[in-house]
């Protein structure tokens, strides 16, 4: 995978640990994470002393020495990751809508899984009953096999459950994570995380790499998993389960929520009959939920049924990377991809056939 240097200035700005009312500020004062890090550089961070925390600065003056951002894009390839702003057009639609989006989210895997046209959030215990794994599993699979993307934080219980079915439903699945996507978070669902890469869905965190999980971020990186939905399902939780952050997020978010009512008089279903007094959706199965949402008509194409090309060469990859920043002309995309005049040729021509990039006047290209 080929990075920019603008790449790495984003990485390098997600090191500081600012809001994302921050980062916004900065990046719109100064047009770009590049433009940042060079006034950086150039005034030893002078101009953020009023803006930032000592602790921020000094984690982003830190993370300025160029053999730590060198090392950081070795990480990055190192795991595949790539890092979208919010201009970015794959960048999660359904994301930028909500009052705090992530400015950054590293993302290992497909993009296409970030933006399907049905989305769904299941959360729930870590410690579940085994009622309440299956039946998050099968509601999972159901809403997959209806063409729903399951988006969950890859936890054991209820998490795992809802990748599991959506897995075996055959959409793509997301796992949000509150650490960085160098980590092996949790280490026993190292299976379920390949398999989501392997099935076409998608691993996500606005943390760079290199962070560890901790209490505070799971909070942080619950409205993720609800701003990137139509609605929030809870299965199974306590009173004091931490799933209900992500449940209040959507409801601020202005998303759906359902409660699934589970064994009454139990403590695994606390959480959900306190909602549904509250006011939340009862459901049992997945098509409650598909109907209540008005999902049970067709089923939408899913990331596999969009197109029946063959995968993508490292040519045409490496093209396609370097359009989604925006139209390049023909000598820009040379000298960016370093391929030689045959191989761009033959890339472009095959990726215009394939109906992915379009040919602008004055020999300048963009993706269709």
């Amino acid at each position: 995978m080929r990075y920019e240097r603008e790449d790495g200035c984003r990485a390098w700005l997600t090191l500081g640990g600012l809001r994302p009312r921050q980062t916004k500020a900065l990046l719109e004062e100064h047009g770009s994470a590049e433009a940042l890090y060079d006034r950086f550089v150039a005034e030893k961070g002078a101009f953020l002393r009023e803006k930032l925390t000592e602790r921020q600065l000094a984690a982003l003056t830190e993370g300025a020495d160029r053999e730590r951002m060198h090392g950081l894009m070795v990480t990055m390839k190192e795991h595949g990751l790539r890092i979208l702003s919010e201009e970015d057009y794959d960048y999660p639609d359904a994301l930028r809508a909500i009052s705090d989006p992530p400015p950054f989210l590293y993302v290992q895997g497909s993009t296409q899984a970030l933006n399907q046209p049905r989305m769904l959030c299941m959360v729930g215990a870590r410690k579940a009953s085994a009622q309440g794994e299956v039946a998050a599993q099968e509601i999972a699979r159901g809403l997959s096999e209806s063409g729903v993307t399951v988006v969950s934080g890859l936890a054991l219980g209820i998490d795992t459950a809802a990748h599991r079915g959506c897995l075996e439903g055959g959409s793509p699945t997301v796992a949000v994570l509150a650490c960085g996507l160098d980590q092996p978070y949790p280490v026993t669902n190292s299976d379920v995380r390949r398999s989501i890469l392997e099935a076409g869905g998608a691993v996500v965190s606005e943390f760079a790499p290199g962070t560890v999980a901790t209490p505070y971020a799971f909070p942080v990186r619950n409205r993720i998993m609800s701003g990137m939905c139509r609605g929030t399902v809870l299965v199974e939780a306590r009173l004091q389960s931490g799933s209900l952050t992500t449940v209040h997020h959507a409801l601020d978010q202005g998303r759906e929520v359902f409660a699934y009512p589970g064994v009454p008089n139990t403590e695994y279903a606390e959480a959900a009959h306190q909602l549904l007094r509250e006011g939340a959706r009862y459901f049992t199965t997945a098509q409650d939920i598909l109907e209540d949402l008005g999902w049970l008509e067709d089923r939408p194409p899913t990331v596999k049924e969009k197109s029946a090309l063959p995968p993508l060469s490292p040519s045409q990859q490496a093209i396609m990377s370097l359009l989604r920043g925006g139209s390049r002309s023909l000598d820009e995309l040379a000298a960016a991809s370093e391929l030689t005049a045959s191989d761009l040729s033959g890339s472009l021509t095959m990726l215009q056939l394939m109906g992915l990039v379009r040919a602008l006047p004055g020999k300048q290209y963009c993706i269709a």
